[in-house]
Protein backbone atom coordinates (compact mmCIF):
# COMPACT_ATOMS: atom_id res chain seq x y z
CA UNK A 1 0.00 0.00 0.00
CA UNK A 2 2.94 2.14 0.13
CA UNK A 3 3.17 5.13 -2.59
CA UNK A 4 4.08 8.65 -2.67
CA UNK A 5 0.73 9.44 -1.26
CA UNK A 6 2.25 8.81 2.13
CA UNK A 7 5.01 11.11 2.22
CA UNK A 8 3.14 14.39 1.24
CA UNK A 9 4.11 14.68 -1.68
CA UNK A 10 1.61 16.46 -4.33
CA UNK A 11 1.37 14.13 -6.97
CA UNK A 12 0.36 14.52 -10.85
CA UNK A 13 -3.16 13.28 -11.74
CA UNK A 14 -2.37 10.38 -13.78
CA UNK A 15 -0.17 9.26 -10.61
CA UNK A 16 -3.15 9.89 -8.33
CA UNK A 17 -4.76 7.46 -10.68
CA UNK A 18 -2.37 4.75 -11.17
CA UNK A 19 -2.14 4.67 -6.97
CA UNK A 20 -6.07 4.46 -6.85
CA UNK A 21 -6.10 1.35 -9.47
CA UNK A 22 -3.77 -0.04 -7.79
CA UNK A 23 -4.95 -0.19 -4.22
CA UNK A 24 -8.53 -1.13 -5.96
CA UNK A 25 -6.98 -3.73 -7.56
CA UNK A 26 -5.02 -5.22 -3.85
CA UNK A 27 -8.49 -4.70 -2.11
CA UNK A 28 -10.17 -6.95 -5.15
CA UNK A 29 -7.22 -9.59 -5.41
CA UNK A 30 -7.67 -9.98 -1.53
CA UNK A 31 -10.90 -10.24 -0.95
CA UNK A 32 -10.79 -12.64 -4.20
CA UNK A 33 -8.52 -14.56 -2.05
CA UNK A 34 -10.32 -14.31 1.14
CA UNK A 35 -13.88 -15.85 -0.64
CA UNK A 36 -11.57 -18.55 -2.35
CA UNK A 37 -10.17 -19.87 0.83
CA UNK A 38 -13.93 -20.24 2.04
CA UNK A 39 -15.02 -23.59 0.52
CA UNK A 40 -19.03 -22.93 2.52
CA UNK A 41 -18.87 -19.71 0.04
CA UNK A 42 -17.72 -20.95 -3.03
CA UNK A 43 -19.70 -24.15 -2.78
CA UNK A 44 -23.58 -21.85 -1.43
CA UNK A 45 -22.41 -19.28 -3.36
CA UNK A 46 -22.89 -21.46 -6.57
CA UNK A 47 -24.94 -24.36 -5.62
CA UNK A 48 -28.35 -21.54 -4.74
CA UNK A 49 -28.36 -20.85 -8.34
CA UNK A 50 -28.54 -24.47 -9.68
CA UNK A 51 -31.34 -25.31 -6.64
CA UNK A 52 -32.95 -22.06 -8.02
CA UNK A 53 -33.32 -23.34 -11.58
CA UNK A 54 -34.21 -26.65 -10.71
CA UNK A 55 -36.61 -26.00 -8.55
CA UNK A 56 -38.24 -22.98 -10.31
CA UNK A 57 -37.62 -25.10 -14.11
CA UNK A 58 -40.28 -27.57 -12.64
CA UNK A 59 -42.84 -26.34 -10.68
CA UNK A 60 -43.22 -23.71 -13.40
CA UNK A 61 -41.15 -24.13 -16.62
CA UNK A 62 -39.69 -27.64 -16.73
CA UNK A 63 -42.41 -30.25 -14.93
CA UNK A 64 -44.80 -32.01 -16.76
CA UNK A 65 -48.09 -33.35 -15.43
CA UNK A 66 -50.81 -35.79 -17.22
CA UNK A 67 -53.30 -33.79 -15.04
CA UNK A 68 -55.53 -30.80 -17.21
CA UNK A 69 -57.29 -28.13 -14.84
CA UNK A 70 -60.85 -27.20 -15.76
CA UNK A 71 -61.05 -23.62 -16.73
CA UNK A 72 -64.56 -22.88 -16.21
CA UNK A 73 -65.83 -19.56 -18.36
CA UNK A 74 -68.79 -17.78 -19.74
CA UNK A 75 -68.13 -15.77 -22.89
CA UNK A 76 -71.07 -12.78 -22.60
CA UNK A 77 -69.21 -10.30 -25.20
CA UNK A 78 -70.74 -9.50 -28.45
CA UNK A 79 -68.22 -9.08 -31.28
CA UNK A 80 -69.71 -5.65 -32.44
CA UNK A 81 -69.68 -1.86 -31.24
CA UNK A 82 -72.11 -0.43 -29.82
CA UNK A 83 -73.13 1.17 -33.13
CA UNK A 84 -73.70 -2.68 -34.66
CA UNK A 85 -70.04 -2.10 -36.56
CA UNK A 86 -67.66 -4.46 -36.52
CA UNK A 87 -64.06 -3.78 -34.66
CA UNK A 88 -61.23 -4.57 -35.78
CA UNK A 89 -59.54 -6.64 -33.31
CA UNK A 90 -61.21 -9.34 -31.49
CA UNK A 91 -59.62 -9.90 -28.22
CA UNK A 92 -62.40 -12.39 -26.99
CA UNK A 93 -61.51 -14.95 -29.47
CA UNK A 94 -57.69 -14.51 -29.11
CA UNK A 95 -58.00 -15.42 -25.13
CA UNK A 96 -59.85 -18.26 -26.11
CA UNK A 97 -57.78 -19.61 -28.63
CA UNK A 98 -54.64 -18.67 -26.28
CA UNK A 99 -55.61 -20.90 -23.81
CA UNK A 100 -56.43 -23.51 -26.45
CA UNK A 101 -59.74 -23.38 -27.10
CA UNK A 102 -60.02 -26.26 -30.41
CA UNK A 103 -56.38 -26.16 -29.86
CA UNK A 104 -55.80 -29.90 -27.95
CA UNK A 105 -51.82 -29.67 -28.65
CA UNK A 106 -51.97 -26.10 -27.22
CA UNK A 107 -54.58 -27.12 -24.42
CA UNK A 108 -52.28 -29.96 -23.24
CA UNK A 109 -49.17 -27.78 -23.33
CA UNK A 110 -50.67 -25.17 -20.92
CA UNK A 111 -52.38 -28.27 -18.72
CA UNK A 112 -56.07 -26.64 -18.60
CA UNK A 113 -59.41 -27.49 -20.39
CA UNK A 114 -61.98 -24.91 -21.35
CA UNK A 115 -65.29 -26.10 -20.43
CA UNK A 116 -68.07 -23.71 -20.40
CA UNK A 117 -70.63 -23.31 -18.87
CA UNK A 118 -74.46 -22.42 -18.52
CA UNK A 119 -73.67 -18.94 -16.30
CA UNK A 120 -75.58 -15.75 -16.49
CA UNK A 121 -74.49 -12.35 -14.38
CA UNK A 122 -77.52 -10.93 -14.93
CA UNK A 123 -79.14 -13.94 -12.61
CA UNK A 124 -77.19 -14.95 -10.02
CA UNK A 125 -73.97 -13.86 -8.36
CA UNK A 126 -70.75 -15.50 -9.04
CA UNK A 127 -69.10 -15.85 -6.09
CA UNK A 128 -72.33 -17.63 -4.80
CA UNK A 129 -72.83 -19.34 -7.95
CA UNK A 130 -69.27 -21.06 -7.79
CA UNK A 131 -69.42 -22.18 -4.30
CA UNK A 132 -73.54 -23.54 -4.69
CA UNK A 133 -72.10 -25.28 -8.30
CA UNK A 134 -68.72 -26.39 -6.72
CA UNK A 135 -66.51 -24.58 -9.05
CA UNK A 136 -63.33 -23.91 -8.56
CA UNK A 137 -62.54 -21.05 -10.90
CA UNK A 138 -64.72 -19.24 -12.87
CA UNK A 139 -63.79 -16.83 -15.95
CA UNK A 140 -66.56 -14.06 -17.25
CA UNK A 141 -65.72 -11.75 -19.90
CA UNK A 142 -67.78 -9.65 -19.91
CA UNK A 143 -70.19 -8.05 -23.01
CA UNK A 144 -68.17 -5.33 -24.63
CA UNK A 145 -65.08 -6.46 -23.54
CA UNK A 146 -63.51 -6.62 -27.11
CA UNK A 147 -64.81 -3.03 -27.89
CA UNK A 148 -63.46 -1.81 -24.51
CA UNK A 149 -60.13 -3.07 -25.46
CA UNK A 150 -59.65 -1.63 -28.86
CA UNK A 151 -60.69 1.49 -27.21
CA UNK A 152 -57.77 2.03 -25.23
CA UNK A 153 -55.88 1.35 -28.46
CA UNK A 154 -56.98 4.75 -29.63
CA UNK A 155 -57.66 6.06 -26.44
CA UNK A 156 -55.03 5.91 -23.85
CA UNK A 157 -57.51 7.43 -21.22
CA UNK A 158 -60.15 4.77 -21.46
CA UNK A 159 -60.60 2.69 -18.32
CA UNK A 160 -59.07 -1.08 -18.82
CA UNK A 161 -60.31 -3.83 -20.41
CA UNK A 162 -61.17 -6.46 -17.28
CA UNK A 163 -62.02 -9.66 -17.37
CA UNK A 164 -63.30 -11.25 -14.23
CA UNK A 165 -62.11 -14.09 -12.62
CA UNK A 166 -63.84 -16.00 -9.73
CA UNK A 167 -62.04 -18.87 -7.62
CA UNK A 168 -61.83 -20.89 -4.78
CA UNK A 169 -58.78 -20.40 -2.57
CA UNK A 170 -58.75 -23.61 -1.35
CA UNK A 171 -58.06 -25.23 -4.97
CA UNK A 172 -54.22 -24.78 -5.50
CA UNK A 173 -55.33 -25.49 -9.39
CA UNK A 174 -57.06 -21.84 -9.19
CA UNK A 175 -54.16 -20.45 -8.80
CA UNK A 176 -52.07 -21.71 -11.31
CA UNK A 177 -55.31 -21.06 -13.78
CA UNK A 178 -54.92 -17.08 -12.85
CA UNK A 179 -51.34 -16.98 -13.47
CA UNK A 180 -52.27 -18.03 -16.83
CA UNK A 181 -54.81 -16.45 -17.08
CA UNK A 182 -52.69 -13.51 -16.26
CA UNK A 183 -49.75 -14.62 -18.31
CA UNK A 184 -51.64 -14.60 -21.49
CA UNK A 185 -53.16 -11.44 -20.91
CA UNK A 186 -50.05 -9.66 -20.43
CA UNK A 187 -48.68 -11.03 -23.81
CA UNK A 188 -51.95 -9.47 -25.89
CA UNK A 189 -50.66 -5.89 -24.08
CA UNK A 190 -46.98 -6.47 -25.13
CA UNK A 191 -47.95 -7.89 -28.70
CA UNK A 192 -50.85 -5.44 -29.45
CA UNK A 193 -51.12 -2.26 -27.51
CA UNK A 194 -47.49 -1.94 -26.51
CA UNK A 195 -47.59 -2.06 -22.50
CA UNK A 196 -45.39 -3.47 -20.28
CA UNK A 197 -45.48 -7.31 -20.19
CA UNK A 198 -44.87 -9.64 -16.70
CA UNK A 199 -44.81 -13.00 -18.85
CA UNK A 200 -43.83 -16.28 -17.14
CA UNK A 201 -45.79 -18.82 -19.00
CA UNK A 202 -44.98 -18.91 -22.60
CA UNK A 203 -48.48 -19.57 -24.43
CA UNK A 204 -47.99 -17.82 -27.49
CA UNK A 205 -45.27 -17.53 -30.51
CA UNK A 206 -43.88 -14.11 -31.08
CA UNK A 207 -41.76 -12.49 -33.24
CA UNK A 208 -38.29 -14.57 -33.82
CA UNK A 209 -39.17 -16.33 -30.20
CA UNK A 210 -40.84 -19.39 -31.49
CA UNK A 211 -40.64 -22.66 -29.55
CA UNK A 212 -39.99 -21.36 -26.06
CA UNK A 213 -40.84 -22.87 -23.09
CA UNK A 214 -42.04 -21.49 -19.63
CA UNK A 215 -38.11 -22.26 -18.17
CA UNK A 216 -36.91 -19.82 -20.71
CA UNK A 217 -38.36 -16.81 -19.00
CA UNK A 218 -37.96 -17.87 -16.02
CA UNK A 219 -33.59 -17.96 -15.85
CA UNK A 220 -33.50 -14.45 -16.47
CA UNK A 221 -35.19 -13.74 -12.97
CA UNK A 222 -33.57 -16.36 -11.24
CA UNK A 223 -30.30 -15.05 -11.81
CA UNK A 224 -31.68 -11.34 -10.87
CA UNK A 225 -32.79 -13.33 -7.60
CA UNK A 226 -29.43 -15.26 -6.99
CA UNK A 227 -27.55 -12.42 -7.59
CA UNK A 228 -29.27 -10.58 -4.73
CA UNK A 229 -29.39 -13.13 -2.42
CA UNK A 230 -25.01 -13.83 -3.18
CA UNK A 231 -24.47 -9.79 -2.70
CA UNK A 232 -26.29 -8.45 0.12
CA UNK A 233 -25.66 -11.91 2.36
CA UNK A 234 -22.23 -11.96 1.09
CA UNK A 235 -20.94 -8.53 1.86
CA UNK A 236 -22.75 -7.61 4.94
CA UNK A 237 -21.12 -10.81 6.36
CA UNK A 238 -17.70 -10.12 5.24
CA UNK A 239 -18.23 -6.24 6.01
CA UNK A 240 -19.42 -7.00 9.68
CA UNK A 241 -16.66 -9.42 9.42
CA UNK A 242 -13.86 -7.65 9.20
CA UNK A 243 -15.33 -4.82 11.42
CA UNK A 244 -15.65 -7.10 13.87
CA UNK A 245 -11.50 -8.20 13.95
CA UNK A 246 -10.40 -4.80 13.17
CA UNK A 247 -9.41 -5.14 9.97
CA UNK A 248 -11.10 -2.12 8.89
CA UNK A 249 -9.89 -0.17 11.54
CA UNK A 250 -6.27 -1.27 10.36
CA UNK A 251 -7.30 -0.23 7.23
CA UNK A 252 -8.11 3.24 8.07
CA UNK A 253 -4.53 3.96 8.82
CA UNK A 254 -3.31 3.27 5.71
CA UNK A 255 -3.69 5.00 2.45
CA UNK A 256 -6.66 3.55 1.33
CA UNK A 257 -10.12 6.14 1.13
CA UNK A 258 -13.33 4.20 1.67
CA UNK A 259 -14.29 5.08 -2.04
CA UNK A 260 -11.78 2.62 -3.49
CA UNK A 261 -12.70 -0.39 -1.00
CA UNK A 262 -16.15 -0.09 -1.72
CA UNK A 263 -15.38 -0.57 -5.37
CA UNK A 264 -13.47 -3.25 -5.24
CA UNK A 265 -15.97 -4.98 -3.03
CA UNK A 266 -18.59 -4.17 -5.90
CA UNK A 267 -15.92 -5.22 -8.46
CA UNK A 268 -15.59 -8.38 -6.88
CA UNK A 269 -19.11 -8.65 -6.51
CA UNK A 270 -19.92 -8.15 -10.45
CA UNK A 271 -17.47 -10.76 -10.91
CA UNK A 272 -19.17 -13.15 -8.81
CA UNK A 273 -22.88 -11.94 -10.89
CA UNK A 274 -20.77 -13.07 -14.20
CA UNK A 275 -20.28 -16.54 -12.52
CA UNK A 276 -23.66 -16.75 -11.22
CA UNK A 277 -25.41 -16.06 -14.49
CA UNK A 278 -23.38 -18.39 -16.57
CA UNK A 279 -23.77 -21.18 -13.97
CA UNK A 280 -27.98 -20.21 -13.90
CA UNK A 281 -27.28 -20.77 -17.81
CA UNK A 282 -25.58 -23.86 -17.41
CA UNK A 283 -28.23 -24.99 -15.38
CA UNK A 284 -31.14 -24.37 -17.26
CA UNK A 285 -29.39 -25.42 -20.60
CA UNK A 286 -28.25 -28.72 -19.49
CA UNK A 287 -31.84 -30.02 -17.07
CA UNK A 288 -34.34 -28.36 -19.00
CA UNK A 289 -32.87 -26.99 -22.26
CA UNK A 290 -32.93 -23.43 -21.88
CA UNK A 291 -33.72 -21.90 -25.27
CA UNK A 292 -30.14 -19.55 -25.44
CA UNK A 293 -31.56 -17.76 -28.12
CA UNK A 294 -33.31 -15.73 -25.08
CA UNK A 295 -29.74 -14.34 -24.06
CA UNK A 296 -29.65 -10.53 -25.08
CA UNK A 297 -26.45 -9.07 -25.46
CA UNK A 298 -27.29 -6.05 -23.60
CA UNK A 299 -28.51 -8.40 -20.28
CA UNK A 300 -24.92 -7.74 -19.10
CA UNK A 301 -25.93 -4.24 -18.02
CA UNK A 302 -28.38 -5.37 -15.79
CA UNK A 303 -26.15 -7.78 -14.03
CA UNK A 304 -23.68 -5.53 -13.96
CA UNK A 305 -25.55 -2.37 -12.18
CA UNK A 306 -27.98 -5.29 -10.40
CA UNK A 307 -24.62 -6.72 -8.94
CA UNK A 308 -23.80 -2.99 -7.72
CA UNK A 309 -27.15 -1.94 -6.56
CA UNK A 310 -27.33 -5.17 -4.37
CA UNK A 311 -23.74 -4.98 -3.39
CA UNK A 312 -24.55 -1.16 -2.32
CA UNK A 313 -27.74 -1.83 -0.23
CA UNK A 314 -25.66 -4.34 1.84
CA UNK A 315 -23.02 -1.52 2.21
CA UNK A 316 -25.99 0.34 3.80
CA UNK A 317 -27.09 -2.64 5.56
CA UNK A 318 -23.87 -3.45 7.15
CA UNK A 319 -23.14 -0.56 8.63
CA UNK A 320 -25.91 -1.03 10.88
CA UNK A 321 -25.18 -4.40 11.82
CA UNK A 322 -22.54 -4.34 14.86
CA UNK A 323 -22.00 -8.31 14.85
CA UNK A 324 -21.10 -11.18 12.41
CA UNK A 325 -23.74 -13.51 14.16
CA UNK A 326 -26.78 -11.00 13.08
CA UNK A 327 -25.54 -10.04 9.99
CA UNK A 328 -27.54 -13.22 8.09
CA UNK A 329 -30.32 -12.29 9.69
CA UNK A 330 -30.47 -9.29 9.07
CA UNK A 331 -29.61 -9.47 5.33
CA UNK A 332 -32.62 -12.42 4.71
CA UNK A 333 -34.97 -9.93 6.80
CA UNK A 334 -34.34 -7.68 3.35
CA UNK A 335 -33.85 -10.47 0.97
CA UNK A 336 -36.81 -12.61 1.25
CA UNK A 337 -38.96 -9.95 0.95
CA UNK A 338 -37.54 -8.99 -2.20
CA UNK A 339 -37.56 -12.17 -3.78
CA UNK A 340 -41.35 -12.00 -3.72
CA UNK A 341 -42.33 -8.74 -4.34
CA UNK A 342 -40.15 -7.93 -7.30
CA UNK A 343 -41.74 -10.61 -9.71
CA UNK A 344 -39.17 -12.92 -9.99
CA UNK A 345 -41.64 -15.75 -8.44
CA UNK A 346 -44.93 -14.23 -8.01
CA UNK A 347 -46.79 -11.56 -11.38
CA UNK A 348 -46.78 -8.33 -9.27
CA UNK A 349 -50.23 -7.99 -11.00
CA UNK A 350 -51.49 -11.00 -8.91
CA UNK A 351 -50.85 -9.27 -5.57
CA UNK A 352 -52.69 -6.88 -3.46
CA UNK A 353 -53.08 -3.77 -5.02
CA UNK A 354 -50.90 -2.19 -2.05
CA UNK A 355 -48.19 -4.76 -2.35
CA UNK A 356 -47.68 -3.97 -6.13
CA UNK A 357 -46.89 -0.40 -5.25
CA UNK A 358 -44.12 -1.51 -2.77
CA UNK A 359 -42.30 -3.21 -5.66
CA UNK A 360 -41.74 0.18 -7.33
CA UNK A 361 -39.67 0.65 -4.57
CA UNK A 362 -37.96 -2.48 -4.52
CA UNK A 363 -34.11 -2.24 -6.89
CA UNK A 364 -34.54 -6.06 -7.69
CA UNK A 365 -37.82 -5.33 -9.77
CA UNK A 366 -35.88 -3.24 -11.74
CA UNK A 367 -33.47 -5.41 -12.38
CA UNK A 368 -35.89 -7.99 -13.01
CA UNK A 369 -38.03 -5.87 -15.81
CA UNK A 370 -34.74 -4.77 -17.54
CA UNK A 371 -33.69 -8.52 -17.85
CA UNK A 372 -37.48 -9.55 -19.02
CA UNK A 373 -37.86 -6.47 -21.33
CA UNK A 374 -35.35 -7.83 -23.28
CA UNK A 375 -36.91 -11.37 -23.95
CA UNK A 376 -39.43 -9.80 -26.13
CA UNK A 377 -39.04 -7.47 -28.99
CA UNK A 378 -42.08 -5.77 -28.47
CA UNK A 379 -40.70 -4.88 -24.89
CA UNK A 380 -37.51 -3.89 -25.75
CA UNK A 381 -38.67 -0.31 -25.74
CA UNK A 382 -38.79 -0.64 -21.50
CA UNK A 383 -35.38 -1.73 -21.51
CA UNK A 384 -34.27 1.82 -21.16
CA UNK A 385 -36.68 2.86 -18.49
CA UNK A 386 -35.66 0.40 -16.12
CA UNK A 387 -32.70 0.06 -16.77
CA UNK A 388 -32.06 4.05 -16.36
CA UNK A 389 -33.82 3.34 -12.49
CA UNK A 390 -31.32 0.31 -11.53
CA UNK A 391 -28.02 2.79 -12.96
CA UNK A 392 -29.31 5.25 -10.40
CA UNK A 393 -30.14 2.85 -8.13
CA UNK A 394 -26.92 1.49 -8.11
CA UNK A 395 -24.79 4.45 -8.14
CA UNK A 396 -26.59 6.08 -5.43
CA UNK A 397 -26.74 3.35 -2.97
CA UNK A 398 -22.74 2.65 -3.76
CA UNK A 399 -22.68 6.62 -2.93
CA UNK A 400 -24.80 6.39 -0.04
CA UNK A 401 -22.76 3.41 1.40
CA UNK A 402 -19.23 4.52 0.76
CA UNK A 403 -20.72 7.63 3.10
CA UNK A 404 -22.13 6.54 6.24
CA UNK A 405 -19.53 3.63 6.31
CA UNK A 406 -18.13 3.50 9.52
CA UNK A 407 -14.43 1.76 9.87
CA UNK A 408 -14.48 1.68 14.07
CA UNK A 409 -13.69 -1.60 15.15
CA UNK A 410 -17.31 -2.45 17.37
Amino acid sequence: MNDKSQIGEKLPFSKKIFYSLRRIGSIYIGTAADWMRSKEALFFTFIFPVIMIILMGSIFGGGSTTTQFDVYYVNEDIYQAADGSMVSYNPTNELLESMGLNNDSLASELNIRLVKVAYNSTLHDASDWTGANDYSNLMVIPKGWSEAANLTETDPNAPKANISFYYDPSYSSALTIMQILTDILHDMNAEKFGLVSHIDVEVETTPNREGLDGIDFYVPGMIMVTLCTSGILGVVSNVTSQRSTGFLYKLSATPVKKWEWAFAIELWQITIGFGISLVSILTGWLVYGFNLSMLHPLMILPVIFGSMAFAGMALIISRFVKRPEAAAAAAMMIVFPMMFLSNSIMPVSMMPNFLAKVAQFIPLYYANEAMKSLMLESTMSNFGYYFGILVVIGIGFFVIGTLIMDWKKE
